[in-house]
């Protein structure tokens, strides 16, 4: 078998100019956005639905916008906070805007395993936003008045309502 360069008649050969080679490249960059936006749209989050953070924090601002407590050790009785980041959760498109269903569960577990508190719907939101909604994150504020000193898990399960999809999020702590 022999292999040619240029099996081709001359007279049909496309010929490659240069300078060409960087309006081509304009051309193409300058068209792309115009061919995505004929493509059909995504779903606004197409990423696994998790927990992106889990922090005992002192005081939260707003997402991403919190103060780390240093430990995750506490003195009995105390009231604490966790600020917990989700992602990956669907926004469903509804007339002019964006629907999200999320709700935030809690487990209490003893170091052996044993689920001593479980609270359903600790936080629930139901927003309706104009464009897809990206952050979100839950505050959630605990009294340690109920716990003994111990070793403890807090297990929290997150619910995009609108896919039925759920994440778990656990973090240690101790009660002294």
């Amino acid at each position: 078998m022999t292999l040619s360069r240029n099996p081709a008649p001359r007279s049909r050969r496309l010929r490659y100019r240069t300078g060409k080679g960087l309006l081509g490249l304009f051309t193409v960059l300058f068209l792309l956005p115009f061919f995505l936006a004929a493509l059909p749209p995504a779903a606004a989050s197409a990423s696994e639905f998790s927990f992106l953070k889990g922090l005992f924090v002192t005081e939260v601002k707003g997402y991403g916008l919190y103060t780390e407590e240093p430990s995750s050790r506490f003195e009995k009785g105390s009231r604490i906070s966790v600020y917990l980041e989700i992602d990956g959760f669907q926004n469903l498109k509804k007339d002019n805007g964006y629907e999200v269903h999320v709700s935030l569960d809690l487990l209490v577990k003893d170091d052996k395993g044993n689920v001593g508190i479980e609270q359903k719907d600790v936080v629930t939101s139901d927003l309706i936003v104009k464009s897809p909604w990206r952050d979100f994150f839950f505050t959630v504020n605990i009294d340690l008045a109920e716990l003994p000193p111990g070793r403890y898990t807090l297990g929290f399960v997150a619910t995009d309502r609108t896919s039925g999809r759920k994440a778990s999020h656990d973090m240690d702590i101790e009660i002294y």
